[in-house]
C-alpha cells in the first residue's frame, strides 16, 4: 500500500516563539513514521511533548527543522503543496463561530461552502446535532461544538485529515461517533494523523513522544 506521508529522521528545536530553530528547546528528536493511504496513525504525548508541533511543521506553518518529509511515495523530499494532497486541519481550537447558528458553522466551513441543505442536514443527522441546526452555537455544550467540527470532516472528501486532539470534551457516545466517522472515512481511502494525551480505540499505529526533561 502506498505511503501518502513519510517522515524521516525529523529534528526540530523550540525557542520562545511558535517556530523551531537551531538553538533553544529539544521539541523532537529522531522521529520517523509512516501514513499509509486508508490508514491512521496516532500521536501521543503529554503536553509540551510536540504534538501541535509536528502538525503545523508538515502544514508548513514551522520551516526550520532537520529531517526529511515524502508526500505521495515521492522519493524526494517536499514541503506540502496543495497540487500534492488534499488536506484538512483541525487544531485544538475548533473554529466554531459562536454567534452563528449550527447550520452557518456547517455551511461557511472551508469543507462545506458549496454543500447544499440537504447534504449538511445529513451530516449533522450523522453526528448527532440535527435537532440544534437553527440553534446559534453559543448556547450549546462543549461536546456538541466538537460534533460540529466532526461533521466538517464529512461534508467533503480529503485524502489526510490532521486533528489535534480531537477526543477532547467527548463523552464515551460521542468517542463512539469519531471511531466511526473515522472507520466511513478510511473506507473511502482516506488517512488520519491525529494527536492526543493518551491513546485511543481507533486502529491506529501509536507513536509515543516524551518531554525533553523526561529523556
Amino acid at each position: 500500500m502506498s505511503n501518502i506521508l513519510k517522515v524521516k529522521n525529523l529534528n526540530c528545536q523550540r525557542s520562545g516563539n511558535l517556530n523551531c530553530q537551531r538553538s533553544g528547546k529539544v521539541v523532537l528528536q529522531g522521529l520517523n513514521f509512516e501514513v499509509e493511504a486508508g490508514k491512521n496513525v496516532e500521536i501521543i504525548g503529554s503536553n509540551g511533548s510536540g504534538k501541535t508541533t509536528i502538525l503545523r511543521l508538515l502544514l508548513g506553518f514551522i520551516n526550520d527543522y532537520d529531517g526529511d518529509i515524502y508526500w505521495n511515495d515521492s522519493e524526494v523530499p517536499s514541503k506540502l503543496q496543495e497540487k500534492d494532497i488534499h488536506c484538512f486541519y483541525q487544531g485544538h481550537q475548533i473554529g466554531i463561530k459562536p454567534l452563528l447558528t449550527v447550520y452557518e458553522n456547517l455551511k461557511f466551513s472551508s469543507s462545506g461552502f458549496n454543500s447544499s441543505e440537504e447534504e449538511i442536514t445529513s451530516v449533522a443527522n450523522k453526528v448527532g446535532i440535527k435537532t440544534f441546526l437553527n440553534r446559534q452555537s453559543a448556547s450549546l455544550s462543549a461536546g456538541q461544538k466538537r460534533r460540529i467540527a466532526i461533521g466538517r470532516w464529512l461534508l467533503k472528501d480529503f485524502n489526510l485529515y490532521l486533528i489535534d486532539e480531537p477526543f477532547t470534551t467527548l463523552d464515551d457516545e460521542g468517542v463512539e461517533l469519531i471511531k466511526g466517522v473515522v472507520t466511513e472515512l478510511n473506507n473511502r481511502g482516506a488517512s488520519f494523523l491525529i494527536t492526543g494525551h493518551r491513546p485511543s480505540e481507533l486502529n491506529s499505529k501509536k507513536i509515543y513522544l516524551e518531554v525533553e526533561n523526561e529523556r
